[in-house]
This record gives structure tokens, sequence and C-alpha cells, in this order.
């Protein structure tokens, strides 16, 4: 959906008085852009290799992996928006009688939990290719274009960091402590493997 507009689009809708989408559906966006800056510098770097270099074939594997991720990211900026339209629905649920309530809390607690998972999902990909960008692809790049490379992993890594906030963001409605704990420990985890 989202992946399909231009933008200009996007940004339009983005600023509109819609809540969604938000700053995770932006965030799944500039991944993908990361992503896509360290595949030009391997495309490029990839034009003055011969196929039997020993970098060629890393590099051709490095970029399936960048180009996979950022198609997983549009998904994501989808999927972030669906979350939170979920978490909307379910505050409309009615709440009159304690069945609607018990029902009402649940489909809630629910879709909190699945708006946290997109978030964590955005963390764990952009991690991902910022490990294998900073430290196996930028030392094999043409210096023409390594400094693209440069940006978009610092791009991922301000995607990382500002994502763990939309996972602290619906952990703090997540009524089960043991859930609650475990998704945060994720994301603290990742948080700490790009340091």
């Amino acid at each position: 959906m989202f992946e399909q507009m231009t933008i200009e689009k996007y940004c339009d809708v983005l600023a509109s008085k819609a809540p969604a989408p938000g700053g995770g559906s932006a965030l799944a966006v500039v991944g993908a852009e990361a992503c896509a800056l360290i595949e030009m510098a391997i495309n490029v770097t990839l034009e003055k290799l011969s196929a039997d270099e020993d970098n060629y074939s890393y590099l051709k594997s490095e970029l399936a992996t960048c180009i996979r991720a950022r198609r997983c990211l549009y998904k994501l900026s989808n999927d972030d928006a669906a979350a939170y339209d979920d978490i909307v629905a379910a505050r409309k649920l009615p709440k009159d009688t304690d069945e609607h309530i018990r029902i009402r809390t649940a489909t809630l607690q629910k879709a909190f939990h699945k708006a946290t998972l997109v978030p964590l999902d955005v963390m764990k990909l952009c991690a991902d290719v910022l490990k294998r960008a900073d430290m196996r692809v930028l030392n094999r790049l043409s210096k023409y274009v390594a400094s693209d490379c440069e940006i978009g992993i610092s791009l991922l890594r301000t995607v990382v960091d500002f994502s763990v906030k939309n996972v602290y963001a619906n952990t703090c409605f997540i009524h089960d402590l043991q859930l609650k704990t475990m998704l945060e420990k994720q994301a603290e985890t990742i948080i700490a493997e790009i340091k």
C-alpha cells in the first residue's frame, strides 16, 4: 500500500490529521530507504568487479539480504498502520456489561501485543542489515560510494534507536507482566547489539 505511493503522496498522508500512518510506519520507510542506499553502494561496486573476484559473490549475497529487508520493511510500514487501526477498533468495542468489558480488554491486549511486534521486527531487520553493512560490506565497497553506505548505516541506527520508543509505547498498556518484560528485553538486546 504505502510502498506504491509517491514520496510526496506518502508524506501528505503522514502529515494529515489521520493518526495512521505515524512514526512507526515512517521509521520502517526510512529503514527501507537506508537499505536502498546500501544496495546502491553495492551495485556501483559490483559494476567495477569481475564475477570471478572474491568480493563479487560476497557482495551479491549481501545485496540479496538488503533487498529482502527493504521489501519486509515496506510491509512493516503497512503493518504498523494496521496495528494502530486494530487498537482504535478495540477501544470502540462496547463496555456496558462485564462480558463486553472482558472481550474488549482481551481484544485490546492482543492489539497492543501485535502493535509491539511490528517495531520489534523493524528493529531486528534494521539491526541485522546495519551490522552486516558496517562489519562486512563497508570495507569492500568502492571508495566513491562508501559514504552512501555510511549514511544508510546511520539511518538504520536511528530507526532502531527510535523504534524502541514504539515498543515501549505499546508495552506500557500490556497487563501481562511476563509478556511485557520479555518484549522489552528483546528490544533492549537489539539496542545493545548495535552499540
